[in-house]
């Protein structure tokens, strides 16, 4: 039977693990999905969370589509040369409001990003600020459409 562990752990494990998967692409080392999670909930992979497998998987399903849609938000920036943190932030907050089957609300989805950017960015009271005002663009109603026609 699959561990339970309540939503708040489960976005900051799936930010935590995102973050390590884009430092293992990075540096061109393979990513091991299923021992990752399981180190990361101390526990055999079949009974970690349901709901973290998920939404690791639209992740890294979708990761390319994310990166190339919340560029069109990044006024002269690039994606690339995010921190790799607020990088993880936005990938795991797109695949979960776009693409994990279980619907979370915009403003649960931004409230997290805002106090991981807050816990984990380097860049102080800008990092938190940039996440908020990016993902309240990319998160917007009617937006689906620019990122889920590129998906199929």
């Amino acid at each position: 039977m699959a561990r339970e562990i309540n939503r708040a752990k489960v976005h900051e494990i799936a930010i935590q693990l995102m973050y390590s998967f884009l430092m293992l692409e990075e540096t061109g080392n393979t990513i091991n999905f299923e021992e990752s999670i399981s180190n990361a909930c101390d526990a055999p992979y079949e009974e970690c969370d349901i709901y973290l497998k998920d939404v690791l998987l639209c992740c890294l399903k979708h990761q390319n589509e994310i990166i190339k849609y919340v560029s069109t938000y990044l006024k002269n920036w690039e994606f690339h040369r995010l921190n790799l943190v607020i990088q993880a932030i936005f990938i795991v907050s797109i695949a979960e409001f776009y693409f994990v089957e279980e619907k979370v609300d915009k403003a649960i989805i931004i409230n997290n990003a805002v106090k991981f950017a807050k816990k984990f960015g380097d860049g102080g009271e800008k990092d938190y600020k940039y996440v908020n005002a990016i993902l309240q663009n990319c998160l917007k109603d009617g937006n689906a459409e620019l990122l889920l026609g590129n998906a199929n």
